[in-house]
């Protein structure tokens, strides 16, 4: 769905990175099996993250089982099986691509979005109805996310808190209570990460379509992409840098085992990499391949 909290990769273990596709083709195939296939393309990276976080977060059983793919018949993969936990984990990347998909038809994106809305739909129906409270969060935050761009706030803090508030909400509901405030603080920050990465991502396009975006919102002068971060490099690495020192600091304070090095290399290395790269670039950024 976003693509912004991923590993660093020239900084992964060989196990880690074994580890990881696990979890993410889990995502993949725990949603084909309980949404059909056309559902699987909204596996993403950052509900990977999620997916190793809550699970060694809740110390629960792993297991992970070599399976063919449906994009590699030949070849086993190695793949984390079902469980309520990742049944929850998926339900929630659902409703959040659906809902996102919802907000791109409001904000007239394209027919792109239409698309994924219909098709998305009747998954979308039957995640909302087993888990209505995770449904109730994202629907909350996306009032308030309106009511942001409505007002056009100018305050990136204020601007990015709605997602950033779902996020720090989402464990508690997917764990079923079980969490603790540095755990929130994480995700919280991780939220706010993503959020200030998706609006830096789409800056151009956003001034290009006349769209709120807290940096156009906050600074106004833009031009070009280039000249916009190189305008407001130091405001901009700020914002991003808070983001992380904080996460890695609640994370830190987390009792973490089986993940913990995958984790810390995403926590630590990749949202350091991903701003950096945000920050050199000349246009938006292409998909992640990891």
């Amino acid at each position: 769905m976003y693509g912004y909290i991923v590993p660093e990769k020239s900084k992964l273990r060989a196990s880690d990175f074994v580890l990881y596709r696990a979890y993410y083709c889990g995502i993949c195939c725990e949603t084909g099996r309980a949404y059909g296939q056309l559902p699987r393309f909204t596996t993403n990276y950052d509900f990977a993250f999620l997916s190793a976080l809550l699970t060694d977060y809740a110390a629960a059983d792993l297991v992970i089982e070599e399976h063919t793919c449906v994009l590699n018949p030949v070849k086993k993969k190695a793949v984390v099986q079902h469980s309520s936990l990742l049944a929850r984990i998926v339900a929630a990347n659902i409703m959040l691509a659906y809902q996102k998909a919802d907000d791109g038809v409001i904000d007239k994106d394209g027919l792109k979005y239409r698309a994924v809305r219909r098709a998305l739909k009747k998954s979308f129906d039957r995640a909302r109805d087993k888990y209505p409270q995770i449904w109730l969060a994202i629907k909350r935050a996306y009032k308030a996310q309106r009511a942001v761009e409505t007002d056009a706030v100018a305050s990136i803090d204020r601007a990015a808190d709605p997602f950033a508030n779902l996020m720090r909400e989402l464990p508690e509901l997917i764990l079923g209570g079980k969490t603790d405030d540095n755990l929130k603080s994480l995700c919280y920050n991780i939220g706010k990460f993503v959020y200030l990465a998706d609006a830096l991502d789409d800056v151009a396009d956003d001034f290009k379509h006349k769209r709120y975006n807290p940096f156009l919102a906050r600074y106004g002068d833009f031009e070009s992409r280039k000249q916009f971060i190189a305008a407001h490099k130091t405001e901009l690495e700020f914002c991003f840098a808070a983001c992380r020192n904080r996460a890695a600091q609640c994370f830190a304070a987390l009792r973490l085992t089986q993940s913990r090095s995958l984790l810390q290399n995403i926590v630590c290395d990749g949202m350091a990499a991903k701003a950096e790269e945000l920050m050199r670039s000349v246009k938006k950024l292409p998909p992640p391949r990891i």
